[in-house]
């Protein structure tokens, strides 16, 4: 018992506080509330939260219009009234019951806020991070409408309770339940690189995008942002691919990956300079499994400043970092061959390089 109201505690956390995010955008930063459009979905919200209230419990008295002054007030009550229903020490099936159907109610909701907020704004409000809840698929919604919206979640209850069969046999003896949502979690995000990696194989760029953007909402990393900003670039979308990039880096500095495929994105868009200093922040990064990565991007750069000199020393070095790297030895005696014999690196009937094959990200 202690096990399910634990989750549904940490669901209930995760629902209200996706909905004091949208709402705050909602209403401080775009003052979206004063438009009709607006006054309708928060007299919607609130007419959900009282006809809740009628029906679970006697005596709550419905209520038609929205009072602009208080709305936040009366939703907070409401949510602070379900957490301490929670929190009660002996939480009977009904309660159970009544949480998640309170739980689903906000998700409802959320669904028609952040949508209108896609709509209306440049906003990027953070997804709730996924325990036991799905994303509901909305039939009349075609698949390239909903590459612009946010999902509709909700609370499964078959799903919650496998969680709790799957806590209670857990074979770690000080495994909490709330620990254990968080490995479940893992999983699930793991799961979704996962996919996402196997999508760029298959050349199946929307499907990695679709499943990177899957991991995200379990667990939002510098790892998964690049990603995503990788299945953007395949799909010729850079504005969103470095917009994806700057963000990772906001939340981990010393990604690697991040700045060098933001100056990569910016190195194909003919920023020559500029893209270098991007390489040099990733060769800084503390955080690089592929170190070779921005050497070589560098090299690529400098050759198409016909700086050669400086291309062979990040080729070279990468050659160092990568000493298997068939293709960069292939790269770097090229490179030493055109510059001992003075044969042009750029042909003069298409004005390429010689290394235009040689890329990575």
């Amino acid at each position: 018992m202690e096990t399910i109201k634990s989750l549904i505690l940490t669901e209930f956390y995760t629902s209200s506080g996706y909905l004091e995010r949208l709402i705050f955008a909602f209403t401080e930063l775009e003052k979206l509330q004063y438009s009709p459009r607006g006054k309708n979905q928060i007299q919607k919200l609130l007419n959900d939260i009282n006809l809740f209230f009628e029906k679970q419990f006697s005596g709550i008295e419905h209520t038609e219009e929205t009072n602009w002054d208080s709305y936040q007030t009366k939703i907070k009550a409401s949510n602070n009234f379900i957490e301490a229903m929670i929190k009660l020490p002996f939480i009977s099936k009904q309660f159970e019951k009544i949480s998640m159907a309170y739980i689903n109610l906000l998700y409802r909701n959320c669904y028609e806020i952040h949508n209108m907020l896609l709509e209306s704004t440049q906003l990027d409000i953070q997804f709730p991070k996924s325990g036991f809840i799905k994303e509901e698929n909305i039939p009349t919604i075609s698949q390239a409408e909903l590459e612009f919206r946010a999902p509709l979640f909700y609370v499964d209850e078959i799903g919650l309770n496998q969680y709790v069969i799957e806590a209670e046999s857990h074979s770690y003896p000080n495994q909490s339940s709330l620990s254990f949502l968080q490995i479940k979690r893992e999983e699930k995000h793991d799961q979704f690189l996962h996919k996402g990696h196997f999508c760029i194989t298959q050349k199946n760029y929307e499907g990695a995008k679709q499943n990177f953007t899957k991991a995200r909402n379990y667990k939002e990393t510098a790892e998964v942002l690049t990603l995503l900003a990788w299945s953007y670039s395949l799909l010729d979308d850079k504005k969103e691919a470095k917009s994806y990039c700057l963000r990772a880096i906001s939340i981990d500095s010393q990604y690697g990956p991040a700045y060098n495929d933001y100056g990569n994105y910016i190195l194909a868009e003919g920023h020559l300079k500029e893209s270098l200093r991007w390489f040099e922040l990733a060769k800084r990064a503390h955080n690089y499994q592929n170190r070779e990565y921005p050497y070589i991007n560098a090299g690529r750069a400098y050759v198409l400043l016909k700086d050669y000199e400086q291309a062979l020393t990040e080729f070279s070095l990468a050659l160092t970092i990568a000493p298997h790297h068939h293709e960069l030895h292939d790269t770097v005696a090229k490179l030493k061959t055109s510059l001992e014999k003075k044969i042009p690196i750029f042909s003069e009937n298409n004005n390429k390089t010689t290394f235009d094959s040689f890329e990575n990200n």
